[in-house]
């Protein structure tokens, strides 16, 4: 059905693969520290989610992102969390419930990943943590679906790594004023037990209408991502994001080999600075 086809690809590729597609702008080393100046504990942001096809253009789901203060093994930390669900018509022809946990130092260090998801009849589970000891990162990666081992790795890496929703958070930490309409950045990510090849370019500003009935000046950036599930090797994502010291994600679009999906803001609370003037 073409309701479950898209909560399953939302979830999987737009959600967290779209946020990652900021992480580009910069060249990392294993020095993974950084000033946040962009979030705080408190920060609440939740997204209605559409799919499109022909005709066919439905809600098809909610997404819920939350930041509180927490500790990671005595360390003072961030604790975030994604809760994602089918809603309405597509509740009833598809089950899903995704929650997900990360921590992050207060110098914005992964520190680990977990994700459990319960898609249709598919149960999975997947656990990531990181190790800084050696002056390298080291990545141990684990995965589990319907309570069979799928991959479990290390991954060593001079360069600092991010599981898919660490870098959200990450990525709003730099500074987008560094790059300019036309500019472009290379660089890999962890997915999994693999690598994914990517680009990020800039394609200028744009004010875009969320669901709760504002516009917001946005910056405008189109990510380039080398996997089958997208439709345009081109263009397979472009989200845009709020051009002030928030940095909040606002609008995020995906085509795929089957129609084409899109998420929009419909709530934000707990920014840590005022959001400029918008209109209705």
């Amino acid at each position: 059905m073409w309701l479950s086809y898209v909560i399953k690809a939302f979830m999987k590729k737009i959600i967290l693969s779209a946020f990652i597609l900021i992480l580009f702008i910069l060249n990392i080393n294993a020095q993974c520290e950084i000033t946040n100046n962009a979030f705080q504990s408190g920060e609440e942001l939740t997204y209605d989610v559409y799919f499109k096809y022909g005709l066919i253009h439905k809600k098809a789901g909610l997404a819920t992102l939350k930041i509180k203060n927490d500790t990671y093994k005595s360390r003072d930390a961030y604790r975030m969390s994604m809760i994602a669900n089918s809603t309405g018509l597509a509740k009833k022809i598809f089950t899903l419930s995704d929650t997900m946990f990360c921590y992050m130092s207060k110098a914005i260090e992964p520190l680990s990943y977990k994700k459990y998801a319960h898609e249709g009849s598919d149960h999975t589970r997947e656990f990531i943590t990181y190790d800084y000891s050696s002056g390298n990162v080291n990545v141990h990666a684990k995965l589990t679906r319907n309570d069979k081992l799928r991959h479990d790795t290390i991954i060593t890496s001079t360069q600092c790594i991010y599981d898919m929703m660490t870098v959200t958070y990450f990525a709003r930490t730099l500074d987008f004023e560094q790059m300019k309409k036309g500019d472009s950045k290379n660089s890999m990510l962890i997915n999994g037990r693999s690598k994914v090849e990517m680009k990020i370019n800039h394609n200028g500003k744009e004010q875009i209408e969320g669901n709760d009935g504002k516009k917001y000046d946005c910056i405008v950036l189109t990510l380039i991502i080398n996997t089958s599930a997208f439709e345009d090797q081109k263009e397979a994502m472009k989200i845009y994001i709020t051009n002030d010291a928030n940095r909040i994600p606002i609008r995020i679009n995906s085509k795929l080999k089957v129609g084409s999906t899109y998420a929009v803001i419909k709530e934000i609370s707990g920014n840590k600075h005022p959001l400029p003037a918008t209109t209705k």
